[in-house]
C-alpha cells in the first residue's frame, strides 16, 4: 500500500459498496450478514455519519454512525466500526473514533453511544481504556441469532456512553494515557448474590475471544451466561464499567459504584 492515510467522509456509491467488502473482512461475516450499502447511504442522507481511512485509494477502515433521538440531548449511536485484518494495530480504530468525536463536537453532539461484545478484549481496551468511555448496562441478545463468530452464542453487548466532553475523555483525546493501574487490592465479583459491599469491584471475563468461540464453544456460552448474570447484577445496584485490567492472568473490568442505590 502507498500514499497518505486521510479519514474522511464518504462521497461516492462505490466507497459505499466498500464498506460491505470492509465489514466481511473484518467480521468473517457471509453477505446476508453484512449492512448493505444502501442502508449506510440512506443513514447518511439522514443526518448520520460514514467515515472511512484511507491509504492512497484502498480504504483500510470505516466508522458508521446514525442520529439517536431516544435520549434526552443529541445523540448520535455508533453502529459500525470496522477495520481491514492487515490494516488492524496500527491504531485506526482510535483515529476514525477522534474524527466521530470531532464531527459530532462540530454539530453540537456531545454524546455517542455503540454496543460491542464485552469479550473481545482489543475492543474492551480501545473503548474503555484509550477512548475513556463508560458502560452502565448490557442488552442481553442484543441482535439475536448471528453467523461468523457468533454461531450458536447469544449475542449479549455492553452499551458504552462516551460523554465527549468529560475532561477524562478529551485528555484522551489528546493522547493522554490512562491513569496508573492500581486495582491490585479490588475484589472480584464471582456471584451475584454476593456483590462486595465495596466501591468498587472487578468483574473478570473469558480470555482468547474471539477465538475460544471457535475452539470451546461449550466453555464460552456457560462463561457468557455467568458473565450476563454478573454485569447485570452490577448494573442494577449502580455499578459502571471504567477501566479495564488483569487479575490473576485474565482480563476484568473495573467497575465503580455511583449514584444512591442501596445494596439488598
Amino acid at each position: 500500500m502507498s500514499g497518505r492515510l486521510v479519514v474522511r467522509e464518504l462521497r461516492s456509491a462505490e466507497e459505499f459498496i466498500e464498506t460491505t467488502h470492509v465489514s466481511k473482512a473484518a467480521w468473517g461475516f457471509a453477505e446476508r450478514s453484512v449492512s448493505p450499502a444502501s442502508d449506510l447511504v440512506a443513514a447518511t442522507h439522514a443526518g448520520g455519519l460514514t467515515a472511512a481511512a484511507f491509504e492512497g485509494k484502498k480504504m483500510l477502515g470505516f466508522v458508521h454512525g446514525i442520529p439517536r433521538t431516544n435520549r434526552s440531548e443529541p445523540c448520535q449511536h455508533s453502529h459500525l466500526l470496522a477495520v481491514r485484518p492487515d490494516a488492524q494495530g496500527r491504531g485506526l480504530g482510535v483515529k476514525l473514533k477522534l474524527f466521530q468525536r470531532a464531527w459530532c463536537l462540530e454539530r453540537g453532539i456531545r454524546l455517542v453511544t455503540w454496543t460491542y461484545d464485552p469479550f473481545l478484549l482489543k475492543n474492551a481496551k480501545l473503548n474503555i481504556e484509550r477512548l475513556r468511555a463508560t458502560v452502565r448496562s448490557l442488552l442481553p441478545d442484543f441482535y439475536g441469532h448471528m453467523g461468523g463468530i457468533y454461531a450458536g452464542l447469544p449475542t449479549d453487548r455492553f452499551e458504552v456512553d462516551w460523554r465527549l466532553d468529560d475532561p477524562l475523555v478529551e485528555r484522551a483525546a489528546r493522547g493522554g494515557g490512562p491513569p496508573p493501574d492500581g486495582y491490585s487490592d479490588v475484589p472480584v465479583a464471582t456471584r451475584p448474590g454476593t456483590i462486595p459491599l465495596s466501591p468498587r469491584v472487578l468483574l473478570p471475563f473469558l480470555a482468547d475471544a474471539p477465538r475460544v468461540y471457535r475452539t470451546d464453544p461449550k466453555r464460552s456460552l456457560a462463561a457468557r451466561r455467568k458473565f450476563r448474570r454478573l454485569a447485570m447484577a452490577l448494573f442494577a445496584v449502580g455499578y459502571e464499567v471504567t477501566d479495564v485490567t488483569a487479575r490473576d492472568g485474565e482480563p476484568a473490568y473495573v467497575l465503580d459504584r455511583t449514584g444512591d442505590k442501596v445494596f439488598e
